[in-house]
């Protein structure tokens, strides 16, 4: 069975994962953004900066560097435009320093199976690079996270994609088939993530 978890969603994706849609096809397992601090599907960073439309269409304030090392910090409303464009450059920055990458899914994907030490100086020669996930989607400093992400789960299921969560909230799994396109889950996701996890955090 598929399985998902938010910190899947740190992974730097091939250009046929971003095709076909990030929601499907992350994969499982660990995050393999070593540097990340969080618990459960926590995820950080932020390395460009990027205009992103907020859900009511209006540009917002670009993406500022957080203060864990400068690291490309994320939020709730950032676009999968300025999204892929941080993992874009992780992914380059780890092929340079030497990490292998998966080409047949993609110059951007990263083998996470990689673990040489090649691949561990690529991962912290890069780490500057690599997003942080919205405060809100930190187990560490989001005091609801339990409570959002159940939450998120049951919105998902409303609106048609139809999972399970973990025991531990640390991700899901899928229940059957759904009738959604690939494009759909992905705003399915994306609105689910807003709607739970928005506002929550002090």
């Amino acid at each position: 069975m598929d399985h998902f978890d938010i910190a899947s969603r740190r992974r730097v994706l091939g250009a046929a994962v971003v095709a076909a849609g990030a929601l499907l096809l992350t994969g499982c397992g660990g995050s393999g953004d070593s540097g990340d601090s969080g618990g459960k599907g926590s995820a950080r960073q932020d390395v460009a900066s990027l205009h992103s439309d907020a859900p009511d269409g209006k540009a917002t304030a670009q993406a500022a560097p957080s203060s864990d090392d400068g690291r490309p910090q994320l939020r709730l409303d950032s676009s999968e435009e300025e999204k892929n464009r941080y993992w874009h450059i992780y992914a380059q920055c780890l092929k340079e320093h030497g990490h292998k990458m998966i080409a047949v899914r993609g110059p951007d994907s990263v083998d996470d199976t990689d673990h040489s030490a090649t691949a561990k100086a690529a991962t912290k020669a890069c780490a500057s690079k690599l997003p942080l996930q919205p405060p809100e989607m930190d187990e560490s400093t989001n005091p609801h996270y339990d409570d959002d992400y159940r939450a998120y789960v049951k919105c998902l299921n409303r609106k048609g994609l139809k999972v399970t969560a973990l025991p531990d909230n640390s991700g899901w799994t899928y229940d059957g088939n759904t009738t959604l396109s690939a494009d759909q889950q992905t705003q399915v996701d994306k609105s689910c993530t807003l709607e739970a996890f928005g506002g929550k955090t002090q």
